[in-house]
């Protein structure tokens, strides 16, 4: 069954929005199991996503990552936040050797957050992939009905262990779109 994003023509609070949990970790570094989740909807065309991991003081080479592919087979894009960093760049699938990663996609400044509740200290950010991005790049239109894949990611650079929001293969490189789960879109 696929995840809800919903559809609205004015900005919602990701607070709101219902998260896609970090639940599948894979290596023995992982084990510790930090709470991580990636929220997500779609604003007049534009993907509003946010990616949240609980940790007090995350360490320099903590990441969070987000891939979404919008047709099956085709590039697809993926975001990676550090504490201090924000990287986001497509993805060519079919291209030969282990690293797949494309040239960088410029998406306007994430917006930091951080902070405690009674799950604990938490660090992410949001970002915005506007529409003009989403139809020039990956030649789609976000609206009630559409359908895409993806999976969120909780790992650590030069770590193979890692954990991801939909279950997949123990990868030396992430994203893998073999193990992307799916979105649809849905009104408010």
């Amino acid at each position: 069954m696929p995840s809800p994003i919903s559809y609205s023509e004015t900005p919602l609070v990701l607070d709101a929005i219902s998260a896609v949990k970090i639940l599948h970790y894979y290596g023995y570094r992982a084990k510790g199991n930090i709470y991580a989740y990636l929220r997500a909807y779609v604003c007049a065309g534009e993907l509003i996503f946010s990616l949240t991991g609980f940790e007090k003081t995350p360490p320099e080479h903590s990441r969070l990552g987000a891939a979404f592919q919008f047709a099956p087979g085709a590039d697809y894009l993926f975001a990676e936040l550090g504490p201090n960093q924000a990287t986001c760049c497509v993805v060519h699938p079919t291209a030969a050797g282990p690293d797949k990663k494309g040239p960088p996609v410029v998406l306007p400044a994430p917006a930091r957050f951080g902070g405690a509740d009674e799950q604990g200290f938490y660090w992410g950010a949001a970002l915005r992939l506007p529409t003009a991005l989403l139809q020039t790049q990956f030649g789609t239109v976000l609206r009630p009905g559409s359908r895409f894949t993806g999976n969120a990611y909780k790992y650590a650079v030069g770590d193979a262990a890692f954990g991801a929001a939909f279950a997949c293969k123990q990868q030396v490189a992430l994203p893998d779109c073999e193990s992307f789960g799916e979105f649809v879109v849905v009104d408010y």
